[in-house]
Order: structure tokens, then C-alpha cells, then sequence
């Protein structure tokens, strides 16, 4: 089976182990760094979760290296801006936990409880990891490998998922909803669009569908030709949505927000294009109305900011309008946090 593939990849950590051994910490301990994205990451993060994959699965008897990476892996936990718990810290935790007989290691498992919000409501020092890499199914292995990293040993997998899929389960929502994850994070997002209008006719053929799951799915055919460039065909299913949906039923939802931004970011680059600027005037118009008619209390900052951006390209006035307002929103925000 493929994930045979993704063993010898494991194995390869073998050097990255060695140096340690040697003490050169430099690929595994923390390094801070600042991600424009994020805020304050860790360039060691997945270095340390493949060697900490490679100690798990290859039954590696080694206290000290358990620990430093723990401790580490500690540092990430309580400083990053995105928080969250984490793979490397489960895997870790089931590591030194086996040298935990006389409770030396419980004021550290206090502290990754204590790391950060996601930590303290989802971390459990007694939680299990199988240890037997035999028993992951061809999927466990095309997790394991978006987790580490892997994307060329993960492209044979998704590949042998796939043929699998079509000749076993076949293509419900669920599979089609993880190819897209796969193709996303393998670059193949090319191979997505018909995934998506799949799920959306699927999705307007149910019988007692719900209005939301069909803009949910418009939401993301949207979305997907706004990343692609695409604002033409954005601007399309735009109007399908307007068109054919009772989008009145969600308008109290966040999903109705996400329909205004992506409304937002076609009539931009629709705008930037220059090649339909009536359809980009018609598609403002209809958006800018849904604007000022929405709460305040619900606004907030990529619907200010993406407003802005189409406002300052259609209609210079009411850009002007939405800078005061969202500056005004800022001040509040910053308020309360301060």
C-alpha cells in the first residue's frame, strides 16, 4: 500500500535524531519568527513534528530527547498568535508520558494545559496516540503527510485514494469536500472547480434543501473563481445567488456576510479588469443597498475593508463614509481589548 511510502519518509528523520544526539538543536528547537499571515510562528514547528513522528513510530527509547522537544514545543504552544494545540504536542505528550511514572513530568503537562486558550479547553495529557504506524488507513496517511509536510509522498496517496474512491464508496459530499482540501494543499486547485459545481447542483437538486446550504455552496463557487482570478465567472453565479435564492433568509447570518465580501472582491477586480463595468455597476449597486442596510452591530473588518476597496472603484462618496465608520469600529475594538 502507498503509505509504505510514507514510512520510508519517516525514516529519513534518522539524521535530524542523530543531530541532536550530537547536540545540534538547530532544526528542531524553537524559532521564533514573525509570519505575515499569523503573527508570531515557529520555523521548527513541522521539524519537530516529523521527529517526533519518527520517535512514535519507530519506538525510539529516549527520555531526554522526549523532553527537550516537549519543552520546545512548550515555547510554540504558549507564544503563537494562532495558539491552537497541535499534533506535535499530543505526540509528544504520549512520548514523555512513558517516563512519567513518579510524576517528574506533571508540572510540564500543567503548563501545555495552561499554553494557551485552545489548550486549556481541548488538551489531555492522558489522551492516546496509536504508536503503530500499521494500523493508519490510506487516508490516516494523507493527513499524516499535509500535517508534516509531505507533499510529493501525499500526491501518490491522494492519487490512490481516489481510484479507491470511485471503485468503493464513490463521490458523496464528504469525499468531494476532502479532494478539495487535498487539491488545495497540493496546488492542484485546477482540479476543483468541477468539485464545486458538483456539490452545488447536488445541493440545488435535494429535496427540502435548505436555503443556506445552496448560498453556502454558491458561497464557494464564488470564492473559488475570485482566488482564480476569475471575475467574470465570480460575478455570474453573483447573480444566480440574487437571482434565484431567497437570500432574505439569511441576511441576520454570517453566511450573508460572506456573500457581500465575496460580492465585494468581484465588483473590485471586475472594476480592475475594465471589460464589464456596466455588470460591475450593476452587481455595486444591489451590494452597496444590502450594505447600508445591514446592521452596524454586525459589520466587521474584512467586510469594512473589502467595502472600501469596491466603494473607492464605484462610488468615491460613499467609500469616504465607510473609512469613517470603520475607523470608528477600530477605535471601539481597541477599547475593549485595551
Amino acid at each position: 500500500m502507498g503509505t509504505e511510502q510514507l514510512m520510508e519518509k519517516i525514516r529519513e528523520q534518522r539524521d535530524v535524531y542523530d543531530s541532536l544526539k550530537k547536540g545540534d538543536v538547530s532544526l528542531v528547537c524553537y524559532r521564533e519568527f514573525e509570519n505575515g499571515e499569523w503573527g508570531t510562528d515557529d520555523a521548527n514547528y513541522t521539524n519537530r513534528l516529523r521527529l517526533a513522528y519518527y520517535l512514535l513510530y519507530n519506538k525510539i527509547d529516549d527520555e531526554e530527547a522526549a523532553a527537550y522537544l516537549f519543552q520546545e514545543e512548550l515555547k510554540d504552544r504558549e507564544r503563537n498568535s494562532f495558539q491552537g494545540i497541535g499534533s506535535a504536542l499530543r505526540v509528544l505528550t504520549v512520548l514523555l508520558r512513558r517516563y512519567n511514572g513518579d510524576g517528574r513530568y506533571e508540572e510540564l503537562f500543567r503548563q501545555a494545559k495552561n499554553a494557551n486558550f485552545d489548550c486549556a479547553c481541548g488538551y489531555d495529557p492522558e489522551d492516546e496516540v496509536d504508536d503503530s504506524f500499521e494500523d493508519n488507513s490510506l487516508l490516516d496517511g494523507i493527513y499524516l503527510c499535509l500535517e508534516m509536510d509531505y507533499k510529493d509522498v501525499m500526491a501518490d496517496l491522494v492519487d490512490e485514494w481516489k481510484r479507491d474512491t470511485e471503485t468503493g464508496a464513490g463521490w458523496d459530499d464528504s469525499n468531494r469536500g476532502r479532494l478539495i482540501e487535498f487539491n488545495r494543499f497540493l496546488g492542484r486547485d485546477g482540479e476543483n472547480e468541477g468539485l464545486y459545481k458538483e456539490l452545488l447542483e447536488e445541493s440545488l437538486r435535494a429535496e427540502n434543501g435548505r436555503v443556506r446550504d445552496m448560498i453556502s455552496r454558491y458561497r464557494d463557487m464564488i470564492r473559488y473563481y475570485v482566488q482564480a482570478g476569475d471575475y467574470d465567472s465570480g460575478a455570474a453565479y453573483c447573480k444566480m445567488v440574487i437571482d434565484t435564492t431567497n437570500y432574505k433568509e439569511i441576511r441576520t447570518l454570517r453566511l450573508f456576510g460572506d456573500i457581500l465580501e465575496e460580492c465585494l472582491e468581484v465588483i473590485a477586480g471586475m472594476a480592475r479588469d475594465g471589460r464589464d463595468l456596466a455588470g460591475a455597476f450593476r452587481l455595486w449597486q444591489w451590494t452597496k443597498g444590502e450594505l447600508e442596510e445591514k446592521n452596524r452591530t454586525s459589520w466587521y473588518g474584512d467586510l469594512y475593508t473589502k467595502g472600501i476597496a469596491a466603494a473607492k472603484v464605484m462610488d468615491e462618496a460613499y467609500a469616504g463614509k465607510l473609512e469613517a465608520e470603520y475607523a470608528e469600529w477600530m477605535r471601539k475594538r481597541w477599547s475593549v481589548q485595551g
